[in-house]
């Protein structure tokens, strides 16, 4: 296997237990982790909707039985199908009060239609009620059910991989925001996973600039897309693109205000997971120790309210 200097040094590992995670704790040095699926990314573009409600209960029922532990920081998030969300809401409330269920997972890829829809808001309304952020995840594979005719067109994985994250949850965001679902739910917080920085500055200033020319888009909207983005989404680190650059990297992060929206995150074990320090080193050079500590975790603290 090829790797990039910039990503991590080892193959992709079988993740099943407790201990098997803790060999990653020892090498990413993290105090708490929220575990995410791998498979059951796909579980959006799963043909049968009841098999993929009963997927995801048996999916929390194995996290829960398994692998969550808050005495020793491992966290997991409650997977719901976003194909019926009447079921994800009820799942959302079995779950709830579960001890260490720190959010919400959709496997956002696939999503038909867009997270904007109001199909969504009784499981939107299900996790503002039990106090649960969502965390919003693609796959790069789920390309094939959202934008068909591009997968078509793009025949080799290192496109695919390139465009389809950050491409899938600029729809998503986008829908997000013209239907005013920050606004409706002002109490719900959104994790914007595994899609690097460096989109995120630009779709900021590219809707709020579409925005004041077509509020009528987005009657519900009280204030500026930015500023809801601001407010209530929040981005992972990994994959960090640029660590071969820390002028592009610090700057991208200062464009977003990522001192206060941006959560440190490895993808262990993945075969492109990143070292804790890698990124560390880096925002050394431009940010502050408390600034620092947020990205680090004092952020995820209070988004996920481990506490």
């Amino acid at each position: 296997m090829v790797y990039s200097v910039t990503m991590g040094k080892a193959d992709s590992e079988t993740v099943r237990t407790p201990e098997d995670i803790k060999k990653g704790k020892n090498l990413i040095e993290w105090d708490k982790a929220v575990i995410t699926p791998t498979q059951n990314l796909y579980l959006g573009a799963v043909h049968h909707d009841d098999l993929a409600a009963a997927l995801a209960t048996a999916y929390n029922n194995w996290l829960l039985d398994e692998i969550v532990d808050p005495d020793e920081g491992l966290y997991g998030a409650a997977l719901v199908a976003p194909q019926k969300p009447i079921k994800a809401a009820e799942e959302v409330d079995r779950r709830a009060n579960e001890d260490g269920i720190a959010a919400v997972m959709i496997p956002s890829g696939s999503v038909d239609p867009t997270l904007g829809n109001e199909k969504y808001y009784p499981l939107y309304e299900a996790c503002e009620r039990a106090g649960l952020p969502i965390k919003m995840h693609n796959a790069a594979g789920t390309m094939m059910t959202r934008f068909p005719s591009t997968w078509k067109s793009l025949n080799r994985a290192l496109p695919v991989h390139a465009t389809s994250h950050n491409m899938m949850h600029q729809t998503n965001i986008a829908d997000m925001l013209t239907q005013g679902v920050p606004e409706r739910f002002p109490n719900l917080d959104f994790i914007v996973q595994e899609s690097g920085l460096g989109w995120y500055p630009y779709f900021m200033r590219r809707f709020d600039h579409d925005y004041m020319g077509a509020k009528w888009d987005a009657p519900m909207l009280d204030k500026l897309p930015s500023e809801y983005l601001k407010d209530q989404f929040y981005l992972t680190s990994q994959p960090v693109e640029g660590l071969d650059d820390p002028q592009y990297l610090n700057q991208i992060i200062r464009l977003f205000e990522g001192e206060d929206n941006l959560m440190f995150s490895s993808d262990y074990p993945h075969f492109d997971f990143d070292m804790t320090d890698e990124l560390l080193k880096i925002l050394r050079s431009e940010f502050s120790s408390e600034e620092i500590q947020n990205i680090y975790g004092k952020t995820a603290d209070r988004v996920y309210d481990f506490d």
